[in-house]
């Protein structure tokens, strides 16, 4: 069981869905499936929403508050991050709760509702028990946005498990409609979109380390779609940054299901940035990112050499 009484009640108060920065596909539908069944809950995301997310959004006519109110007097829920930078400014608030599925949760104010399920492969997956715990039904809209967040947070399920394809089947059961999840991820790319992914793989660095290929870039956006795209071309190892003007720099790192198989883990690369360049980071073995100050071209050396260290364990 992932509630108890006491947790259960703090759902009965008035929600902020709070989702993390540049919130993906994953936090943007757990969002909305919270929304189905408690529908005087806000979507708030801080600092914008990513273009998949905004495609969840816009299709079930969702209105997202793009402020974190200074103050809430209900349940603030954080969805899908694993520390308080990922979604900051989080709202102060008596009663914080975190529903996540990533390697490591820290930074959390005590007395806040932690409910972890790292062995998922998305946060959509815990909020399919959550709502059956609460004695709630998940209707086709719940049901197909919770889909299209699995789809989308295991690679279209090349990195799925038993209990993925178990939660997958129940969501079908509840009215889901896969083809109409793939139509609406797979239709038609921004054209500012396709033209980052092509500066991505134009600007791209790669080395040989033994039979495995790392791969970089620097793209002003859309860095995770870049790195996976990365991947696709070949890379066992995709490393893209991008930076703002006010000093702060974005990482997002992919790996392919050969290299991760063999045990290597993307998150320990990016803890090892946390601890030469401060910042957070957070992620699974085959897809990770980090949120920091400073140069994008030197943490992303740094990381491409921890990636080399790594992989020489390997050896």
């Amino acid at each position: 069981m992932l509630l108890n009484d006491s947790s259960k009640k703090l759902f009965e108060k008035k929600l902020l869905l709070l989702i993390h920065h540049h919130a993906d596909v994953d936090a943007v539908a757990s969002a909305i499936a919270l929304q189905t069944v408690f529908e005087d809950a806000i979507i708030c995301a801080p600092d914008k929403v990513s273009s998949h997310g905004q495609k969840i959004a816009e299709f079930n006519k969702i209105d997202i508050l793009m402020e974190s109110p200074k103050k809430w007097e209900g349940t603030v829920i954080a969805l899908d991050s694993p520390n308080p930078e990922h979604c900051s400014p989080v709202p102060k608030a008596q009663n914080i709760i975190v529903i996540d599925h990533h390697t490591k949760i820290e930074g959390w104010p005590e007395g806040t509702e932690i409910i972890h399920q790292p062995n998922k492969t998305s946060t959509a997956e815990i909020i399919i028990q959550i709502i059956d715990e609460l004695g709630l039904t998940i209707n086709k809209k719940c049901a197909n946005v919770l889909l299209a967040a699995i789809y989308t947070d295991t690679g279209q399920f090349r990195h799925a498990n038993n209990e993925t394809f178990s939660s997958a089947s129940i969501l079908c059961d509840n009215g889901a409609e896969p083809q109409e999840v793939i139509n609406l991820l797979d239709s038609e790319r921004p054209l500012i979109q396709k033209i980052t992914f092509l500066k991505a793989a134009q600007n791209m660095k790669w080395i040989q380390h033994g039979k495995w290929i790392i791969a970089t870039s620097i793209v002003g956006s859309f860095e995770s779609g870049s790195a996976r795209h990365m991947i696709v071309l070949g890379a066992d190892i995709a490393i893209v940054g991008s930076s703002k003007k006010n000093g702060e720099m974005r990482l997002s790192t992919r790996a392919s299901n050969r290299i991760v198989s063999k045990g290597f883990n993307l998150t320990k690369i990016l803890e090892k940035i946390c601890e030469i360049n401060e910042g957070s980071s957070g992620g699974h073995p085959g897809a990770a990112g980090y949120n920091g100050t400073g140069d994008a071209e030197a943490i992303i050396e740094i990381a491409k050499q921890e990636s080399i260290d790594k992989i020489t364990q390997l050896s």
